[in-house]
């Protein structure tokens, strides 16, 4: 993802924080602290539970369904617009989270780390290019397929938003394309007036 942003138009815009062997304290902390306006989970998942976290012990367990909603329903209103659940088994997690954030992204099953690492690295190289989340996310569906993958990740929306105009990238650092301006119709170049003219009375 680092190398993603790195190498895209915009990518110097987006700032990329990593908490490697995250705690579930680590999650609430960060959501206050960071305001960050994308939360993306690269972990594991599991059928009857949500994404998994690094316990105390060393271990992993799933959180709750309705402790993550909080976290996430608390970190809206501080500029969180983008969950990204790119993880097994997310999909159901993230069309119930979709009422508190503005776009959610899950995996329906079970997916190889590879297609979730393909996944991740077209869908920010592409945001950081300037593109919608919906650009984006069927850019890198398009290259899922391409790959043989049947099993692709599902976007959900909240009622009322458009995730063909939610951009990462805000349109004061997307600047207008060069072009040549319009000309209205009745334009006419600058140069000497032209003299009337006035049609010749018929000769007898």
């Amino acid at each position: 993802m680092q190398r993603s942003l790195t190498h895209a138009r915009f990518g110097h815009v987006l700032q990329l924080h990593v908490l490697p062997a995250a705690r579930a304290e680590d999650l609430v902390h960060y959501l206050a602290a960071g305001r960050p306006q994308v939360l993306h989970f690269a972990g594991r998942g599991t059928p009857d539970g949500g994404p998994r976290f690094v316990t105390d012990d060393g271990g992993e367990a799933p959180v709750a369904l309705d402790g993550l909603r909080a976290c996430v329903a608390d970190a809206a209103p501080l500029g969180l617009r983008l969950l990204v659940l790119n993880a097994c088994w997310t999909e159901p997690w993230a069309k119930e989270l979709v009422d508190r954030v503005s776009v959610a992204i899950g995996w329906e099953g079970q997916i190889p780390d590879a297609d979730a690492r393909t996944f991740a690295r077209v869908f920010y190289r592409n945001l950081a290019e300037g593109d919608s989340v919906l650009s984006a996310h069927a850019t890198a569906c398009k290259l899922l397929r391409l790959n043989g993958c049947t099993d692709l990740p599902v976007l959900h929306s909240a009622p009322g938003h458009l995730p063909e105009a939610h951009f990462l990238i805000a349109a004061s650092d997307r600047p207008v394309p060069p072009g040549k301006p319009l000309k209205p119709r009745w334009y006419r170049p600058p140069g000497p007036p032209r003299k009337p003219w006035f049609p010749r009375p018929p000769q007898a």
